[in-house]
């Protein structure tokens, strides 16, 4: 099977290829695009940046040359207690918030539920937005049939590339921020406006405001551990399918 990965950051590529045979790195425009094995596989995976913008060209760019499978990978924020940190989720649901309401996106999975069931994964409801939310206002703005919600920043825009290109979506997060952690910083005090992490912006915001040291630290510690779910959970989902 061919199978195409969207990932935001980094780690996220790493823990995703951490069990990957025959690495092949280029450049995708200026983005880091990897071609791989594993379980049998085909596989491709492009780093697009954070961002609703960055996943959609990247997810665009991978369907253009083909896929029996579209993934977006990575880590998430729990909204609702019940999910731990390290823990991965698959969206049975994809929302968007576009910054006024939460919008549902039209999904075609790949065998979700027996996918899900065949690995003891939980489903989940994905948040997509292109800030960082409040986490205890965006519960309240929730619908109802929403379960274990999980924000993150990419999958509404893969997902609707590979619905309108007819390819097998999945998304899958491992939780990196617990429910009752409150983000003390936005987006732009660390990102240019391509949404990349620039480190002298995160050096001057540190310096501007050294009391967010300590968060950050805890949020290192916890995307290590997010790391390694996320590790563990793709090499399980890729044998499985």
């Amino acid at each position: 099977m061919k199978i195409v990965i969207v990932t935001a950051m980094p780690e996220e590529s790493a823990a995703v290829m951490k069990r990957a045979g025959g690495l092949k790195k280029t450049l995708l425009e200026s983005r880091k695009r990897y071609g791989f094995s594993m379980c049998g596989h085909e596989l491709i995976l492009v780093e697009s940046g954070m961002g609703m913008l960055n996943a959609g060209w990247a997810a665009a760019a991978l369907a253009a040359e083909g896929a029996d499978l579209m993934i977006s990978a990575g880590f998430g924020g729990a909204v609702l207690e019940g999910l731990g940190v390290g823990e991965l989720v698959m969206a049975r649901q994809v929302l968007h918030w576009s910054g006024s309401e939460l919008e549902e996106v039209a999904v075609g999975f790949y065998g979700l539920n027996a996918v899900a069931d065949s690995l003891s994964l939980r489903l989940a409801t994905f948040v997509s937005c292109d800030q960082i939310l409040n986490k205890r206002d965006l519960a309240l703005r929730l619908p109802p049939q929403a379960t274990n919600p999980v924000v993150e920043m990419e999958s509404a825009a893969v997902a609707r590339v590979a619905a309108s290109h007819g390819i097998p979506f999945l998304a899958m997060r491992a939780i990196s921020d617990p429910w009752d952690e409150e983000m003390d910083f936005t987006i732009d005090e660390f990102c240019d406006d391509s949404m990349r992490i620039r480190p002298t912006k995160v050096l001057a915001t540190i310096l501007r405001r050294p009391r967010i040291i300590p968060q950050l630290v805890r949020l290192a510690r916890t995307s290590r551990v997010a790391a390694g779910g996320l590790a563990r959970g793709t090499e399980r989902l890729l044998a499985a399918i």
